[in-house]
Protein backbone atom coordinates (compact mmCIF):
# COMPACT_ATOMS: atom_id res chain seq x y z
CA UNK A 1 0.00 0.00 0.00
CA UNK A 2 2.80 2.37 0.90
CA UNK A 3 4.49 1.73 -2.43
CA UNK A 4 1.25 2.51 -4.29
CA UNK A 5 0.87 5.80 -2.39
CA UNK A 6 4.47 6.72 -3.21
CA UNK A 7 4.01 5.94 -6.91
CA UNK A 8 0.74 7.93 -7.03
CA UNK A 9 2.46 10.90 -5.35
CA UNK A 10 5.27 10.85 -7.90
CA UNK A 11 2.85 10.66 -10.83
CA UNK A 12 0.69 13.55 -9.57
CA UNK A 13 3.57 15.64 -8.22
CA UNK A 14 5.52 15.47 -11.46
CA UNK A 15 2.33 15.87 -13.53
CA UNK A 16 3.27 12.69 -15.42
CA UNK A 17 0.83 12.14 -18.32
CA UNK A 18 -0.96 15.36 -17.25
CA UNK A 19 -2.33 13.64 -14.14
CA UNK A 20 -2.10 16.66 -11.84
CA UNK A 21 -3.77 18.99 -14.32
CA UNK A 22 -6.51 16.45 -15.01
CA UNK A 23 -7.25 16.05 -11.30
CA UNK A 24 -6.81 19.59 -9.99
CA UNK A 25 -6.68 21.89 -13.01
CA UNK A 26 -3.75 23.97 -14.20
CA UNK A 27 -2.03 26.42 -11.84
CA UNK A 28 -0.66 28.29 -14.84
CA UNK A 29 -3.19 30.60 -16.52
CA UNK A 30 -3.54 30.51 -20.30
CA UNK A 31 -1.56 33.05 -22.30
CA UNK A 32 -3.41 36.17 -23.46
CA UNK A 33 -2.46 39.31 -25.38
CA UNK A 34 -1.43 42.24 -23.18
CA UNK A 35 -3.38 45.50 -23.43
CA UNK A 36 -1.77 48.51 -25.11
CA UNK A 37 -4.07 51.19 -23.68
CA UNK A 38 -6.58 52.00 -20.98
CA UNK A 39 -9.05 52.49 -23.85
CA UNK A 40 -10.04 49.58 -26.13
CA UNK A 41 -9.02 50.22 -29.73
CA UNK A 42 -6.22 52.67 -28.97
CA UNK A 43 -3.44 50.27 -29.99
CA UNK A 44 -0.24 50.58 -32.01
CA UNK A 45 0.23 48.70 -35.27
CA UNK A 46 2.22 45.82 -33.83
CA UNK A 47 0.53 42.70 -32.52
CA UNK A 48 0.25 42.40 -28.75
CA UNK A 49 2.59 39.83 -27.23
CA UNK A 50 0.88 36.99 -25.40
CA UNK A 51 1.68 36.47 -21.74
CA UNK A 52 0.67 34.31 -18.80
CA UNK A 53 1.41 37.16 -16.40
CA UNK A 54 -1.65 38.55 -14.61
CA UNK A 55 -2.35 41.96 -13.07
CA UNK A 56 -4.69 43.02 -10.34
CA UNK A 57 -8.02 43.32 -12.23
CA UNK A 58 -8.46 46.83 -13.67
CA UNK A 59 -11.12 48.75 -15.61
CA UNK A 60 -10.55 49.43 -19.30
CA UNK A 61 -12.78 51.82 -21.24
CA UNK A 62 -14.67 50.12 -24.08
CA UNK A 63 -16.33 53.30 -25.42
CA UNK A 64 -17.88 56.53 -24.22
CA UNK A 65 -20.82 58.61 -25.43
CA UNK A 66 -22.57 61.86 -24.68
CA UNK A 67 -25.70 63.47 -25.97
CA UNK A 68 -28.63 65.77 -25.34
CA UNK A 69 -31.64 63.54 -25.88
CA UNK A 70 -32.47 60.12 -27.28
CA UNK A 71 -29.92 58.25 -29.41
CA UNK A 72 -28.72 54.81 -30.53
CA UNK A 73 -25.04 54.09 -29.91
CA UNK A 74 -22.82 52.09 -32.27
CA UNK A 75 -22.19 48.41 -31.56
CA UNK A 76 -20.14 47.55 -28.50
CA UNK A 77 -17.94 44.51 -28.00
CA UNK A 78 -17.04 43.31 -24.54
CA UNK A 79 -13.89 41.15 -24.64
CA UNK A 80 -14.46 37.44 -24.23
CA UNK A 81 -11.84 37.37 -21.46
CA UNK A 82 -13.38 40.28 -19.54
CA UNK A 83 -14.14 39.47 -15.91
CA UNK A 84 -17.15 41.79 -15.77
CA UNK A 85 -18.43 45.01 -17.35
CA UNK A 86 -20.24 48.14 -16.21
CA UNK A 87 -21.65 51.52 -17.27
CA UNK A 88 -20.70 54.77 -15.53
CA UNK A 89 -23.15 57.53 -16.33
CA UNK A 90 -24.58 60.90 -15.39
CA UNK A 91 -27.47 63.00 -16.70
CA UNK A 92 -29.16 66.37 -16.16
CA UNK A 93 -32.74 65.66 -17.24
CA UNK A 94 -35.57 64.19 -15.21
CA UNK A 95 -34.90 60.55 -16.07
CA UNK A 96 -32.35 58.40 -17.88
CA UNK A 97 -33.24 55.10 -19.61
CA UNK A 98 -30.85 52.74 -21.41
CA UNK A 99 -31.76 49.48 -23.16
CA UNK A 100 -29.79 46.90 -25.12
CA UNK A 101 -32.69 46.87 -27.60
CA UNK A 102 -36.21 48.34 -27.85
CA UNK A 103 -37.82 45.16 -26.54
CA UNK A 104 -35.51 44.56 -23.59
CA UNK A 105 -36.08 45.48 -19.98
CA UNK A 106 -34.09 48.67 -19.31
CA UNK A 107 -30.53 48.25 -18.14
CA UNK A 108 -30.86 51.71 -16.58
CA UNK A 109 -34.13 53.40 -15.60
CA UNK A 110 -33.33 56.03 -13.04
CA UNK A 111 -33.79 59.62 -11.99
CA UNK A 112 -30.79 61.86 -12.69
CA UNK A 113 -28.74 62.50 -9.55
CA UNK A 114 -24.94 62.64 -9.76
CA UNK A 115 -22.66 60.06 -11.35
CA UNK A 116 -23.80 56.45 -11.02
CA UNK A 117 -22.48 52.98 -11.90
CA UNK A 118 -24.60 50.11 -13.26
CA UNK A 119 -23.41 46.55 -13.87
CA UNK A 120 -23.73 45.50 -17.51
CA UNK A 121 -25.27 42.03 -17.64
CA UNK A 122 -26.75 41.94 -21.18
CA UNK A 123 -24.90 41.59 -24.49
CA UNK A 124 -24.54 44.91 -26.34
CA UNK A 125 -23.27 43.88 -29.78
CA UNK A 126 -26.05 45.94 -31.38
CA UNK A 127 -25.36 49.02 -29.27
CA UNK A 128 -27.41 50.82 -26.64
CA UNK A 129 -30.68 52.65 -26.98
CA UNK A 130 -30.67 55.81 -24.86
CA UNK A 131 -33.76 57.77 -23.81
CA UNK A 132 -33.16 61.15 -22.17
CA UNK A 133 -34.58 64.66 -22.07
CA UNK A 134 -31.38 66.54 -21.37
CA UNK A 135 -27.56 66.29 -21.46
CA UNK A 136 -26.04 62.94 -20.47
CA UNK A 137 -22.72 61.04 -20.44
CA UNK A 138 -22.19 57.28 -20.59
CA UNK A 139 -18.97 55.27 -20.39
CA UNK A 140 -18.85 51.50 -20.87
CA UNK A 141 -15.95 49.69 -19.15
CA UNK A 142 -14.72 46.11 -18.91
CA UNK A 143 -12.61 44.62 -16.15
CA UNK A 144 -9.51 42.72 -17.28
CA UNK A 145 -6.46 41.25 -15.58
CA UNK A 146 -3.88 41.30 -18.39
CA UNK A 147 -0.77 43.50 -18.15
CA UNK A 148 -0.92 47.00 -19.63
CA UNK A 149 1.96 47.78 -22.01
CA UNK A 150 1.66 51.50 -22.81
CA UNK A 151 4.06 53.27 -25.15
CA UNK A 152 6.00 56.10 -23.55
CA UNK A 153 4.22 59.45 -23.49
CA UNK A 154 5.21 61.61 -26.50
CA UNK A 155 6.15 64.38 -24.05
CA UNK A 156 8.80 62.12 -22.52
CA UNK A 157 10.90 62.34 -25.69
CA UNK A 158 9.80 65.77 -26.93
CA UNK A 159 12.33 68.61 -27.26
CA UNK A 160 13.00 70.03 -23.81
CA UNK A 161 12.24 66.78 -21.97
CA UNK A 162 14.92 65.06 -19.89
CA UNK A 163 15.48 61.80 -18.06
CA UNK A 164 16.19 62.84 -14.48
CA UNK A 165 16.32 59.57 -12.51
CA UNK A 166 16.18 55.78 -12.87
CA UNK A 167 15.97 52.79 -10.56
CA UNK A 168 15.32 49.05 -10.36
CA UNK A 169 12.74 47.49 -8.05
CA UNK A 170 13.69 45.06 -5.29
CA UNK A 171 11.61 43.03 -2.89
CA UNK A 172 10.48 44.35 0.49
CA UNK A 173 7.37 42.59 1.86
CA UNK A 174 6.37 41.19 -1.55
CA UNK A 175 7.86 40.45 -4.96
CA UNK A 176 8.56 43.53 -7.05
CA UNK A 177 10.39 43.59 -10.40
CA UNK A 178 11.12 45.99 -13.24
CA UNK A 179 12.44 49.52 -13.50
CA UNK A 180 11.27 53.09 -12.97
CA UNK A 181 12.30 56.17 -14.96
CA UNK A 182 11.39 59.72 -14.05
CA UNK A 183 11.16 62.40 -16.73
CA UNK A 184 10.97 66.17 -16.62
CA UNK A 185 8.49 67.16 -19.30
CA UNK A 186 8.76 70.30 -21.46
CA UNK A 187 5.89 71.80 -19.44
CA UNK A 188 7.96 71.59 -16.26
CA UNK A 189 5.82 68.81 -14.78
CA UNK A 190 7.31 65.41 -14.04
CA UNK A 191 6.17 61.96 -15.18
CA UNK A 192 7.05 58.49 -13.98
CA UNK A 193 7.30 55.40 -16.20
CA UNK A 194 7.33 51.79 -14.99
CA UNK A 195 8.91 49.33 -17.46
CA UNK A 196 8.78 45.53 -17.38
CA UNK A 197 7.05 45.99 -14.04
CA UNK A 198 5.41 43.45 -11.76
CA UNK A 199 4.33 43.55 -8.15
CA UNK A 200 2.15 41.10 -6.25
CA UNK A 201 -1.47 42.05 -7.06
CA UNK A 202 -3.68 43.77 -4.51
CA UNK A 203 -6.27 46.53 -4.52
CA UNK A 204 -5.59 50.20 -3.75
CA UNK A 205 -1.80 50.08 -4.12
CA UNK A 206 0.08 53.39 -4.28
CA UNK A 207 3.30 54.66 -5.84
CA UNK A 208 5.00 56.84 -3.24
CA UNK A 209 8.19 58.88 -3.17
CA UNK A 210 10.45 58.49 -0.14
CA UNK A 211 13.44 60.54 1.08
CA UNK A 212 15.12 57.26 2.11
CA UNK A 213 17.71 55.89 -0.28
CA UNK A 214 16.96 52.17 0.06
CA UNK A 215 14.32 51.25 2.65
CA UNK A 216 14.31 47.50 3.34
CA UNK A 217 11.38 47.05 5.71
CA UNK A 218 7.95 48.57 6.24
CA UNK A 219 9.09 49.89 9.60
CA UNK A 220 12.08 51.63 8.02
CA UNK A 221 9.90 53.09 5.24
CA UNK A 222 7.47 54.51 7.83
CA UNK A 223 10.30 56.22 9.69
CA UNK A 224 10.29 59.07 7.13
CA UNK A 225 7.33 60.92 5.56
CA UNK A 226 6.56 60.01 1.95
CA UNK A 227 4.60 61.72 -0.85
CA UNK A 228 1.93 60.17 -3.05
CA UNK A 229 2.99 60.01 -6.71
CA UNK A 230 0.02 58.05 -8.14
CA UNK A 231 -2.52 55.34 -7.44
CA UNK A 232 -1.43 51.97 -8.85
CA UNK A 233 -4.46 50.08 -10.15
CA UNK A 234 -2.50 47.87 -12.60
CA UNK A 235 0.26 45.66 -11.21
CA UNK A 236 1.98 44.34 -14.34
CA UNK A 237 3.31 45.85 -17.56
CA UNK A 238 4.77 49.19 -18.62
CA UNK A 239 2.83 52.29 -17.61
CA UNK A 240 3.00 56.09 -17.46
CA UNK A 241 1.95 58.39 -14.63
CA UNK A 242 2.06 62.20 -14.70
CA UNK A 243 2.93 63.34 -11.19
CA UNK A 244 0.77 65.84 -9.29
CA UNK A 245 1.53 69.48 -9.99
CA UNK A 246 4.13 70.77 -7.55
CA UNK A 247 5.68 67.36 -6.79
CA UNK A 248 9.41 67.39 -7.58
CA UNK A 249 10.70 63.80 -7.57
CA UNK A 250 14.32 64.97 -7.66
CA UNK A 251 13.87 65.84 -3.98
CA UNK A 252 13.36 62.14 -3.15
CA UNK A 253 15.70 59.14 -3.18
CA UNK A 254 13.43 56.15 -3.76
CA UNK A 255 10.09 54.99 -5.14
CA UNK A 256 8.03 52.67 -2.94
CA UNK A 257 5.00 50.52 -3.80
CA UNK A 258 2.78 50.89 -0.75
CA UNK A 259 -0.32 48.95 0.30
CA UNK A 260 -2.32 51.20 2.66
CA UNK A 261 -5.03 48.63 3.43
CA UNK A 262 -2.53 46.45 5.32
CA UNK A 263 0.24 49.03 5.98
CA UNK A 264 2.83 47.12 3.98
CA UNK A 265 5.70 48.30 1.79
CA UNK A 266 5.67 45.79 -1.07
CA UNK A 267 8.68 46.86 -3.13
CA UNK A 268 11.04 49.78 -3.68
CA UNK A 269 13.52 51.21 -6.17
CA UNK A 270 16.50 53.40 -5.28
CA UNK A 271 16.61 56.44 -7.58
CA UNK A 272 19.87 57.24 -9.31
CA UNK A 273 19.85 60.89 -10.33
CA UNK A 274 21.06 61.57 -13.86
CA UNK A 275 23.31 64.59 -14.27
Amino acid sequence: MGLLVLVASLVVGSDLFGAREALFGSATPPSRPAAFSRVVGETPAQKAARTRLRSQPWWQEVDSFRGDGATQTPALEIGEDAIQSRMKWSCEGARFVVRASAEDKPLIDSACAGEKTTALTDTVEEGLQVEAEGPWKLRVEQQVDVPLVEPALPAMTAPGASNVATGGFYRMDQVGKGSVTIFRLPSGRHALRLSGFYVKPNIDLEIRLSPLRAPRTTREYLSAPSTLAAALDITAGSMNFVLPDGVDPTQFRSVVIWCPIIDSAYSAATLKQNQ
